[in-house]
């Protein structure tokens, strides 16, 4: 008895154990991947109906992407030139093979000779560009907290790739990265990044003498630096098909509405699933029956039941959990959602995971590769949460709203010359914010700004 009583307690446990397992695989998934899995799981169980909304998934995407349609205009933001020829021209040079990025960019990675994990990452983050080619949030915010010490390594490795300009925050970004991959470096790549970041609108005018003023240089100097501008490519991921934009398709959506914030839950991104009666009527005749024959298909047709009623489940925690973690963020990242990204505020996966009653490792599944719609555009929920910086009045900012405010003290220094990490940990100390000097130049070196040394020769 003692033995049966252990092997029926073992049995229970490892069931109890599987089941979890399932359900935290399920609440991991993102849209298109669980998509696949409910299909996988309808075409082996006939218990199981599935039902998708009467416009098709594609079909939905696309006109979702039409409707949030965000891109930038490549003829108003194209740094070099308002002829609209260039652009056509530029244009008729896309790759007309259907090859996406992505899938060019992992054949590429597939030929370098990198760590696994740098690998994974790497891998990861590149699933995650946009069709321009650029990261629409940090990339830190894109992987597993577990890979994050990666990040630096697999960022390098797409940015070293072909097309040139890829795995950057935007286009200026971009530029200076094609910029380095054709040699240009020292006081000329310095020149050039404050070229593109401070002075294209006095050079789309006209106003070179001014640029050129601005920059301590000869008009000559600004010159080359703008013609060779002209030969770069602000966008350089759009030479390639992009599909996977097509599938991102935001679960959650946080917006104001009549001047207060309004969350909804996405119910179209995926299908209905429910248990097909007939087939449940179908057990019970079986079960009538009484021969042999019966016994194993009302046991075979229960075990199909089962498992269509388990993945059921695994939605409804799935997206019982979503809308409880939207309903904290919405709460706790207010300012965020009505005033933009530089009001993000410190946010853990812990403290999110107490309020909803949670483990801290649910809370980081949730938000891995799923996204939420914004008036300020689509983020990835996972770029919601970040590291505290407290200020002295008791305040606190994210990380990165830190770091966009460290890129500002840089880009609007007026003194002539560069200020170095502990001037600009000075800076926001008078501000209220306490960040060290070796804090400082961390963020610098992950927004790709050079030492003041640097800077400086």
């Amino acid at each position: 008895m003692i033995s049966q009583g252990l092997d029926l307690s073992l049995k229970q446990e490892l069931k109890i154990n599987a089941q979890l397992l399932q359900t935290m695989e399920t609440i991991s998934l993102s849209t298109e991947e669980l998509r696949e899995k409910i299909r996988r799981e309808a075409e082996s169980n006939p218990a199981l109906l599935v039902h998708d909304p009467s416009t098709s998934y594609d079909a939905i995407a696309s006109e979702y992407r039409r409707a949030t349609d965000r891109r930038e205009s490549y003829s108003d933001d194209q740094p070099f030139s308002k002829d609209d020829g260039e652009e056509s021209n530029w244009m008729e040079g896309m790759i007309a093979s259907g090859e996406t990025l992505q899938q060019h960019l992992l054949a590429e990675l597939g030929l370098m000779v990198l760590d696994d994990s740098v690998r994974r990452t790497a891998e990861t983050l590149i699933t995650s560009l946009d069709r321009n080619g650029f990261f629409h949030s940090d990339p830190e915010t894109l992987v597993r907290e577990s890979d994050r010490r990666f990040v630096p390594q697999a960022v390098e490795a797409i940015q070293g790739m072909e097309p040139e300009g890829v795995g950057a925050r935007d286009w200026r970004e971009s530029l200076v990265i094609q910029a380095k991959a054709k040699g240009m470096k020292g006081r000329e790549l310095l020149l050039f990044r404050t070229l593109v970041n401070e002075e294209l609108e006095n050079l789309r005018s006209g106003k070179t003498d001014q640029a050129a003023k601005d920059l301590c240089t000869d008009r000559q100097e600004v010159e080359a630096l703008y013609a060779f501008l002209k030969t770069l490519t602000p966008f350089p991921g759009r030479r390639y098909g992009y599909e996977y934009e097509a599938y991102i398709i935001p679960e959650l959506s946080i917006k104001k509405e009549d001047g207060h914030l309004v969350m909804r839950l996405n119910r179209n991104a995926l299908p209905i699933v429910e248990i097909d009666p007939e087939y449940r009527d179908l057990a019970g005749e079986y079960r009538k029956d009484g021969s042999k024959e019966a016994k194993a298909a009302e046991k075979f047709i229960k075990e199909r039941i089962s498992s269509a009623s388990s993945l059921i489940s695994q939605l409804e925690i799935r997206a019982d959990t979503l809308e409880r973690t939207g309903a904290v963020l919405m709460d706790r990242q207010r300012d965020f959602f009505l005033y933009g990204p530089l009001h993000l505020k410190g946010l853990t996966m812990q403290e999110v995971a107490s309020e909803i009653g949670v483990h801290e490792a649910t809370v980081s599944r949730i938000a891995a590769s799923k996204y939420i719609d914004t008036d300020w555009g689509i983020y990835p929920i996972r770029s919601l949460f970040s590291s505290k910086v407290e200020s002295s009045d008791g305040a606190n900012y994210s990380k990165n709203a830190v770091k966009e405010m460290v890129r500002t003290i840089i880009m609007e220094n007026a003194t002539g010359k560069p200020l170095s990490d502990q001037k600009i940990s000075d800076i926001l100390a008078e501000r209220g914010i306490k960040a060290a000097r070796r804090t400082v130049s961390k963020y610098r070196h992950e927004l790709d700004i050079d030492s003041s040394f640097s800077r400086d020769h």
